[in-house]
């Protein structure tokens, strides 16, 4: 009799039991690889949203010729950008067999760079087509970054400089790139362009052109947001 009561009492039991059990976990949805694309627009948008920073340009191989009337070539600047629209530069030039420093601006205000041999500043002239403003611009690299990169593929993740960042190659038009190098790309040609993004803020930390005859182009960027001020002459 014993057994046959508690049997039926297991038997209303357990349905309440079963109703009170926790519904299984819902299965979590599945977070998709960002592709190329992906990670180059994240790049272009951490260059729009950043308040500043320094920065290297540097010419691998042959100096590039920034006014071929006065011999002027260009090898190396480092500089600053303030958001939105103020970059300025020093910049490496070779003028008549000597390598010399000069100091350009960019800002809403106009153009400025420095007379080599007076160090005072002048309008920059127009025949200049050396615009390393282009690497903020909206219109500029971050434009490159979203529309102007073709074939884009991963390369890998790596680490720069103790940071890890993501690695990305593609090609991009001689005229696109224009403006960031003296205009020594040719237009209709395609570079090969490679970016490394900083994995966790999306900053860009480095860019590298790559032209025939071992020469080329380094850009890197830090202290991003990093506040600097820079003033019209």
């Amino acid at each position: 009799m014993a057994a046959v009561r508690a049997t039926l009492i297991l038997a209303l039991v357990a349905p309440g039991l079963t109703a009170c059990a926790s519904p299984p976990a819902p299965t979590p949805t599945p977070i998709p690889t960002p592709t190329p694309q992906d990670r180059l627009n994240r790049g272009a948008q951490a260059m729009l949203d950043m308040q500043s920073a320094k920065f290297t340009l540097i010419r691998e191989g042959e100096p590039a010729t920034l006014d071929p009337s006065l011999g002027l070539t260009f090898s190396e600047a480092s500089g600053a950008y303030q958001a939105p629209d103020r970059v300025e530069a020093t910049i490496k030039v070779g003028l008549f067999g000597n390598v010399i420093e000069i100091r350009m601006l960019w800002l809403p205000e106009g153009e400025f760079m420095t007379n080599p041999l007076t160090q005072t500043f002048l309008p920059t002239p127009p025949e200049l087509s050396f615009d390393v403003a282009a690497l903020f611009s909206p219109q500029g690299f971050p434009q490159v970054l979203r529309d102007g990169i073709q074939h884009s593929e991963f390369v890998a993740s790596e680490g720069l400089e103790g940071v890890e960042v993501e690695h990305l190659r593609g090609e991009a038009d001689g005229a696109t790139l224009a403006p960031l190098t003296a205009g020594a790309l040719t237009p209709g040609i395609l570079y090969p362009v490679d970016v490394w993004i900083e994995s966790t803020t999306g900053n860009v930390l480095r860019v590298h052109i790559t032209e025939p005859n071992d020469n080329g182009w380094l850009i890197e960027l830090f202290e991003i947001d990093v506040p600097v001020e820079i003033s019209t002459p």
